[in-house]
């Protein structure tokens, strides 16, 4: 792993899904379902797009669970939750929350009435620092972020330019591919 780099095993930015970033819920969701038809029946499809503006250029990652933070409208009252899921609260505390905020209390064939208009941009994660690899790194500086970012994958960049995407599972078969050659399992 040490010596292989990363940009043998990214996807191409070009070849990943992407969305603009004034689109519409309903658009996302649609571009995950045609990027799941474009793949039919291999394992791992993308299960986020990559958010671009007018120029192509990256501006964040849209998500399934950012696509279900869009359905729920509450969750905004809740304001920076982001603490919540990297905390230790018990199974009471958040349905107690659940409770108190009345998230997810309207049939989902309600709330499935607002992904025409909403966008993109209020729901997508913009990047943080550590969600980077060079596409020159080895697998073993990707192996690391991904793990202490506890991240599904990275933004691959050259020379300040995001170039492709590094996905967990991909790095994952890598690494396991790797110990069966090893007879290490």
């Amino acid at each position: 792993m040490k010596t292989r780099q990363v940009r043998e095993l990214m996807i191409p930015i070009d070849d990943y899904a992407t969305i603009h970033q004034d689109a519409t819920i309903a658009e996302a969701i649609l571009a995950l379902e045609n990027e799941d038809r474009r793949h039919g029946d291999k394992p791992y499809r993308h299960q986020s797009l990559v958010v671009i503006d007018a120029n192509r250029h990256v501006r964040g990652r849209l998500s399934q669970v950012d696509i279900m933070h869009a359905l729920e409208p509450r969750y905004s009252e809740l304001g920076d939750a982001r603490w919540i899921g990297q905390s230790v609260f018990s199974r009471r505390a958040l349905v107690t929350l659940r409770e108190k905020f009345q998230l997810w209390e309207q049939p989902l064939e309600e709330m499935c009435r607002v992904v025409g208009d909403v966008r993109v941009r209020d729901f997508m994660q913009i990047p943080t620092e550590g969600e980077f690899v060079d596409a020159d790194d080895t697998m073993n500086v990707a192996m690391h972020r991904i793990a202490m970012g506890r991240h599904h994958s990275l933004l691959v960049i050259r020379s300040k330019e995001i170039v492709g995407i590094l996905r967990s599972t991909d790095l994952f078969n890598t690494l396991y591919d790797m110990m069966r050659a090893c007879k290490a399992l």
